[in-house]
């Protein structure tokens, strides 16, 4: 009697509970090993569960990824809502560079699967690719209804490109001897992307100062080729 006293109690899991494990497990697993290296039976190991329980629910471990990544196609929502300032200001722009940066400093799932998706083409990468595609695309064309005078969208890829990559790379080198592993290689970064978003916004900026200048000087009758000339 005193030794079944002593046994631990058998923790009963629901539904509910025993998906949160496997949810859990895979996002543990992922950030350690990555998409591509994890395996069906670690995933049932940690998380605690028998086979059977895996294979009622998923035929396989890639209908499983398609489920998982779901969680993660609209991540860009994630920062957006994170960002303090309206989107289309100054402020605003820049916060979405750093929120996204932040978002890929750890080891993180997003992080893994930006890694996987360019390392294999297989219906879920090509998925999640093309969703976060479709997501972000209403906030590009509204920042292009705001920058008709320069390309907003191909400056803004170049800058998400360029945090993309600078994350997935940090553990093999230093990149223009900066080290992203360091708090001094993130914070250059983020003064960084913070000097970009101005640099954008100024030109914007002097870009419809001088178009404001050229219509009263016009409107003054001052030729075109005088109105170039002052202004270039």
């Amino acid at each position: 009697m005193a030794e079944e006293e002593n046994k631990p109690k058998r923790y009963r899991r629901t539904n509910v509970d025993i998906q949160a494990d496997i949810i859990k497990a895979a996002e543990s697993l992922i950030k350690r090993k990555g998409f591509a290296s994890m395996l069906v039976t670690e995933l049932i190991k940690k998380a605690r569960i028998e086979p059977l329980v895996f294979y009622n629910r998923y035929d396989n471990l890639s209908e499983f990824y398609d489920e998982f990544v779901k969680r993660y196609d609209y991540w860009f929502k994630d920062v957006l809502t994170g960002v303090q300032f309206p989107t289309d200001s100054e402020l605003g722009y820049i916060g979405i560079f750093k929120d996204v940066h932040k978002s890929l400093q750890d080891k993180s799932v997003m992080l893994e699967l930006l890694r996987w998706e360019i390392a294999e083409g297989n219906e879920t990468t090509v998925r999640t690719a093309m969703l976060r595609e479709m997501h972000t695309l209403p906030l590009a064309n509204s920042y292009e209804e705001k920058f008709k005078d320069i390309d907003i969208s191909a400056i803004s890829a170049l800058i998400i490109g360029g945090i993309y990559y600078l994350n997935l790379h940090r553990d093999r080198s230093k990149f223009a001897d900066i080290d992203l592993n360091t708090e001094q290689g993130r914070k250059r970064i983020e003064k960084a992307l913070e000097e970009l978003g101005h640099m954008v916004f100024h030109c914007h900026e002097t870009n419809n100062y001088k178009q404001a200048v050229a219509e009263r000087m016009k409107e003054n009758g001052i030729s075109d080729e005088i109105i170039k000339k002052c202004l270039d």
